[in-house]
């Protein structure tokens, strides 16, 4: 598992998960504040499928932080406002650097991976069940 899909795969697990382990390893490391929770906007970047040129397409709303867990950096960011959760977030990451508790959270994000799978299956048998056949039309 690579640190970059941490942030991606643990947004699609429990908070409440994310929440215990990160209370636990907050009881047993350093863990310190470098940048609070803070909300901010980002510009989106879409692809035109016409001239394959980007451009933005709007902003969106997340929020950020950066911690430190013995002496190695954690970041993490999500797309709505909970601010609690990103942090905990953060120290997960930042565990993850220093070595700590990395069988505990590499199990988190294989449940958040399957979330993310079984939710992209249901969402593609939805949009499968409007196809039209014109063949039959």
């Amino acid at each position: 598992m690579n640190r970059e899909d941490l942030n991606f795969y643990l947004q699609q697990t429990e908070p409440e998960q994310i929440i215990k382990l990160s209370t636990k390893i907050q009881a047993q490391h350093n863990v310190e504040t470098l940048q609070r929770p803070v909300a901010q906007t980002l510009l989106l970047p879409v692809n035109d499928p016409v001239n394959h040129g980007k451009f933005y397409g709007g902003e969106i709303l997340v929020v950020s932080v950066i911690v430190r867990v013995n002496q190695c950096e954690g970041w993490a960011m999500t797309m709505d406002t909970e601010q609690d959760t990103v942090f905990h977030m953060a120290v997960l990451d930042g565990a993850w650097a220093s070595g700590i508790e990395q069988r505990a959270i590499a199990e988190l994000v294989r449940s958040g991976k399957n979330n993310h799978h079984n939710r992209c299956c249901k969402e593609a048998a939805e949009v499968n069940a409007t196809r039209v056949n014109f063949d039959l039309m």
